[in-house]
């Protein structure tokens, strides 16, 4: 009986078996090494919010920002949105396998967005919004079927919106790319995002009309079109006919 009242790391692996435990201490290590490389690659820190627990005598799921799932004990969750951050994203961020949502927005990491962040399967929530990132928007990010809400607004993203950005996203319910240099035509084939609830294509270089198909999105809640004074987008007649 008294054997059964021990809260200990052996009798807690006599139940999981040894080798799932140490798995899943191996995995809890990863994701603590993979959030101390993104502090190390941070050159300012103006709140000091890496200074208040994010060290090795703090669990890694009660730093700041952080969540745990429950069970795994694995990251879910990183919210460091709005800390006016400086520096770069290490590519060791993405071994944080079991994440969920990512955000990051409104701070200040210079650059083209990092491909690793869409190696992690589970990924269903990124928003960058409000930071200096710059480039063009690449295709990778287009192959995530698992993201539900993407947002790259307030940026120098630059380019065209692939005509394919759809075909790989197929559970996208908020996609916002406003606030940065996208030019050419918005592409029709936005219409094969069936789930989009919100779009915000505001405030780009695009010309042209207005693709009537965008008024296929039956489960669209909120539309964001307004452009630029000196844009030359246009609405087609076709889509103010289908429009609210």
């Amino acid at each position: 009986m008294l054997n059964l009242n021990i809260a200990s790391l052996d009798h807690l692996c006599s139940r999981l078996t040894r080798t799932n435990c140490n798995s899943n201490t191996s995995s809890i290590t990863t994701d603590q090494d993979a959030l101390l490389a993104l502090k190390a690659h941070m050159s300012h820190d103006p709140t000091n919010v890496f200074a208040k627990n994010w060290n090795t005598s703090t669990p890694v799921c009660n730093w700041t920002g952080v969540a745990c799932d429950i069970h795994s004990r694995r990251v879910t969750v990183l919210n460091i949105s709005g800390l006016n951050l400086t520096g770069t994203i290490p590519s060791q961020l993405w071994n944080l396998s079991s994440l969920e949502s990512l955000d990051l927005s409104f701070n200040r990491p210079p650059g083209s967005i990092p491909s690793a962040i869409f190696t992690t399967y589970t990924l269903k929530y990124v928003s960058f919004r409000g930071n200096q990132l710059s480039g063009a928007f690449p295709s990778f990010i287009f192959n995530k079927s698992s993201l539900q809400h993407l947002d790259f607004s307030s940026n120098a993203l630059h380019g065209e919106i692939l005509a394919n950005i759809c075909s790989n996203l197929p559970f996208v319910e908020f996609l916002a790319l406003s606030e940065n240099i996208f030019h050419r035509g918005i592409p029709s084939t936005l219409s094969n995002c069936t789930y989009l609830r919100i779009l915000d294509l505001s405030y780009n270089d695009f010309s042209g009309a207005i693709p009537k198909e965008v008024g296929n999105l039956t489960k669209l809640k909120e539309l964001y079109l307004g452009h630029k004074s000196d844009s030359k987008v246009r609405m087609a007649p076709e889509f103010m006919k289908i429009a609210p």
